[in-house]
């Protein structure tokens, strides 16, 4: 049996070289297909299907508080109060601990800079992601209390390259912040958390329960759930939670829940469709190209009919033969493999690179021996699939064989014509795909996103509490620098806030209207944002009634306010009345400091290009000021020429600041487009290499045909049939050849495009629309195809023809 193996082998190598043509256009087909799902594998396998590198990672999950009643995010953050409630349940969580983001200013090697870090509570390296440290310890339970000492665990690669490796880091004091922070410890190299992944140290959270009670959002939650406990049995405990702790503090907890998901899935998101959309595309690309190879293996078994027929003369079984031509698809499978696992690694890297996703383990995605085993399924499979073609075609004996052989055929086979219909019903399943994406992303891309992002440009600045005596001198010092950016040439207007559009940045909180009932609730709920005068003007965001802040609405002043549209639709009444004098205090006691609506601004998309505008408070930076702020500077011209002079006078202006980033509002635009823009654009060019290889088939059957069809041509040419009939006819077989694709298209499509609905955008899975310009696309394709053999087949010499005949 090996002997026969190995003697089909050389026989279908020796046959491959005396074919080059039939041989490069097979193997480079394999090969796209079989590299581009395995490079969209390796993905899949490493983000998707792999454990998190975690000790029990079944059990970790996220913590919430679902804001979902109140027309929030069931994913918000947790006061201390709520994260020591939630983790506190018998029960419930083996361990559950907190962290938020940090970027602190470090001093002491280089030059100031801003790093990438997170705060964490007691336990969540030792309990909750159950790692150890490659140096020194974690943190202790009584450095996480308020006032408890400062210490720093530091990454792996931040000590390295920062830090020189230096064992005798241990111990040492690091300046972040303005303040001293001491080394205790380094995580090892392939440490990576699920939270801020290149974070490049961590300190703890120090959180005081008492400061601002439960309506201070601070943390959020990461815990491992007690052993027996599944998702769904800690859902229900955790809105059994919810419900008491809405009884006991209604003030804070009326409408609000607690939600709990498995970790990975929170991780990955919506990222998930996505990947599995394009492992489908892809697939869909595998087989359209094993319908190709296989459209060549019978043209070519048709062409070697003959020496079937000797074979069978001269004693070969059908078996034999049928082994012969499953070698010969095998070698061209493997062939094709072996260069597709090339590609793959080529594409496997332009995949992570350009994804816009932070996705757990995509920075370690290989092509590695899982991934290769897949591959080498995948070979074999497809050299099997595209190689029973041909074999299963053959039937009859040897009188057969021989009759076959010396008959001219007139057309395509019923096989050869089933084939391009499969391919055309693949591209045009592909192509309705790519369709509703194009149009969803001009949809999103085009929104009115209620700002002008041209010509801004945006740094985030982050000054420690620890540098300014009280919160108005905290305004002062942001005031001082807004005024020296406004002295720079090329500057039209400066403005800031503590959250900017699309960042999502922000806190909620209750409010009441003076002497007015809301609907649905006693009291209302909204997001909460300190700008300074001139940001509504700096921004682009429109006032639809009153005005905005100016300087005279400082500490000092009657305490005013500026609702957004949606707030005043869904609470004041508006348009009907204009709210403009209306008073408001936050909270629900009347006790409370009320200020006057001053202005209601327009509309912004604030927490993603998808998710519309929800009620918010805009409140003057002196009257509530914070130490963290997004500075917005409009520009004359371009915004990125600013960047450096930016740089410059921050760091005039405090030596030991610097921005934490420094963008134009168009990229931060252009960021939250950037996934859509991915999988619009990637899905956008399978569709048409999609296209091309149903054209490159559909040519190729109507070129065979046309080529078997020479002596009916000249016949009817002799006859007086003129070239555009001749031409007329050969285009004609082409449609009739593809509208049955078509027509299985239409249907796979409308059963098969539901798993888009989730990345389309104000477009509907079944857009008429779309589902028409496909079709009229697929039929010029087939009758661009077509026109060359139709050119070919008219021009064509009768006299030559009958005289060859």
């Amino acid at each position: 049996m090996m002997d026969d193996l190995w003697r089909d082998i050389r026989f279908a190598l020796r046959s491959f070289v005396r074919a080059p043509t039939f041989t490069v256009v097979a193997v480079c087909t394999v090969a796209l297909g079989i590299g581009a799902n395995t490079a969209i594998f390796s993905v899949i396998d490493r983000v998707l299907l792999r454990p998190l590198p975690y000790d029990a990672p079944d059990a970790l999950v996220t913590a919430w508080l679902d804001g979902s009643a109140r027309s929030g995010s069931d994913r918000e953050e947790l006061s201390p109060l709520d994260l020591r409630d939630y983790g506190s349940e018998p029960g419930l969580f083996e361990r559950l601990a907190g962290w938020s983001e940090w970027a602190p200013t470090f001093v002491g090697v280089g030059d100031v800079s801003v790093l990438t870090a997170a705060v964490v509570t007691h336990g969540m390296f030792s309990d909750v992601l159950r790692v150890q440290p490659v140096l020194g310890r974690t943190f202790l339970s009584e450095e996480d209390r308020p006032g408890g000492e400062r210490t720093v665990v530091l990454s792996h690669r931040f000590w390295r390259e920062r830090l020189a490796g230096d064992p005798s880091t241990l111990g040492r004091a690091l300046t972040l912040g303005d303040e001293p922070f001491t080394v205790i410890g380094v995580m090892p190299q392939t440490f990576r958390p699920p939270f801020v992944p290149e974070a490049a140290l961590w300190t703890t959270a120090q959180l005081d329960p008492q400061r601002c009670g439960r309506g201070c959002p601070a943390v959020r939650g990461v815990g491992r759930l007690a052993e027996g406990v599944s998702i769904a049995a800690a859902r229900g405990r955790a809105g059994a939670l919810a419900q008491q702790l809405a009884e006991g503090y209604p003030l804070t907890h009326r409408g609000v829940g607690f939600s709990v998901f498995d970790l990975r899935e929170d991780l990955v998101g919506t990222a998930r469709s996505t990947l599995w959309t394009l492992l489908g595309a892809f697939g869909f690309i595998l087989m359209i190209a094993c319908v190709n190879v296989a459209n060549l293996q019978l043209s070519r078994s048709v062409d070697r009919r003959p020496e079937f027929a000797l074979r069978e003369a001269l004693g070969a079984g059908r078996f034999t033969i049928m082994r012969q031509l499953l070698a010969e698809s095998l070698v061209l499978a493997v062939i094709g493999g072996v260069l597709g696992i090339g590609l793959a690694a080529w594409a496997t890297d332009a995949l992570v690179g350009l994804a816009p996703l932070s996705l757990p383990g995509l920075d370690q995605v290989s092509v590695d021996g899982r991934v290769l085993r897949f591959t080498a399924v995948l070979t074999l499979g497809t050299g099997v699939v595209f190689g029973l073609v041909p074999g299963l075609r053959r039937r009859g004996g040897v009188d057969q064989a021989f009759t076959v052989a010396l008959r001219h055929p007139t057309g395509p086979s019923a096989l050869r014509a089933a084939l391009v219909a499969s391919q055309v019903a693949l591209a045009m399943v592909l192509l309705v795909g790519a369709g509703l994406l194009i149009r969803s992303f001009h949809e999103l891309s085009t929104e009115d996103l209620g700002f002008r992002s041209e010509g801004v440009l945006t740094l985030r600045l982050d000054v420690p509490e620890s540098r300014f005596s009280s919160p108005s001198a905290g305004a002062v010092y942001y005031e001082a620098l807004i005024e020296r950016l406004e002295a720079m040439p090329g500057v039209l207007t400066v403005g800031a806030t503590t959250s900017l559009p699309l960042t999502g940045n922000d806190r909620d909180a209750r409010f009441r209207v003076q002497d007015r009932a809301l609907p649905e609730q006693a009291s209302g709920f909204a997001w909460v944002r300190s700008v300074t005068d001139e940001y509504f003007y700096t921004i682009g965001q429109r006032l639809v009634e009153g005005r905005e802040f100016t300087d005279q609405d400082d500490a000092a002043a009657s305490p005013v306010v500026i609702v957004n549209e949606s707030l005043a639709r869904r609470y004041l009444d508006y348009p009907r009345r204009n709210p403009v004098g209306d008073r408001i205090t936050l909270g629900e006691l009347a006790s409370g400091t009320w200020r006057t609506i001053v202005g209601v601004a327009g509309d912004t998309r604030h927490f993603e290009m998808r998710e519309g505008a929800r009620p918010a408070l805009y409140f003057p930076h002196a009257q509530l000021p914070s130490t963290a702020l997004d500075v917005i500077i409009r520009a004359a011209e371009d915004p990125s020429a600013l960047t450096a002079d930016v740089r410059t006078a921050v760091a005039e202006h405090d030596a030991m600041l610097a921005p934490t980033r420094v963008i134009p509002m168009a990229d931060l635009v252009g960021g939250a487009l950037e996934r859509d823009r991915f999988v619009t654009s990637l899905l956008t060019l399978f569709a048409a290499l999609a296209l091309v290889l149903s054209a490159v088939g559909l040519y190729g059957v109507v070129s065979y045909s046309v080529n078997r069809r020479m002596r009916e041509m000249g016949v009817r040419l002799a006859l007086g049939a003129g070239g555009e009939d001749i031409r007329r006819r050969v285009v004609r077989s082409a449609l009739i050849l593809t509208a049955p694709g078509i027509g299985l298209g239409v249907v796979g499509a409308l059963a098969l495009t539901g798993a888009l609905e989730a990345l389309l955008y104000d477009v509907p899975v079944t857009d008429p629309l779309t589902f028409a310009s496909t079709v009229g696309l697929l039929s010029i394709v087939a009758v661009a195809a077509s026109w060359i053999p139709a050119t070919r087949a008219a021009s064509v010499d009768p006299v030559a023809v009958l005289r060859e005949e």
